[in-house]
């Protein structure tokens, strides 16, 4: 199983110093923007390293496919 880390520190890791405000973060997990969708543990949402935003855009035309 891999190692899950904080939303957060996620955000950092992929945008950097233009990460995106704690309330879009959330936004996007209620969403289901972030691939492997994000658990939640207590208060606090957990991703994998590896997890990707994904457009919703883009998602609802490979299903359509």
């Amino acid at each position: 199983m891999p190692r899950l880390i904080p939303l957060s520190d996620w955000a950092v890791e992929v945008f950097g110093e233009h990460k995106p405000h704690p309330s879009t973060l959330l936004r996007w997990v209620h969403d289901g923007r972030i691939r492997p969708l994000p658990r939640k543990i207590g208060r606090t949402y957990f991703v994998e390293p590896k997890a990707e935003y994904v457009e919703i855009e883009c998602d609802l035309l490979e299903r359509t496919m």
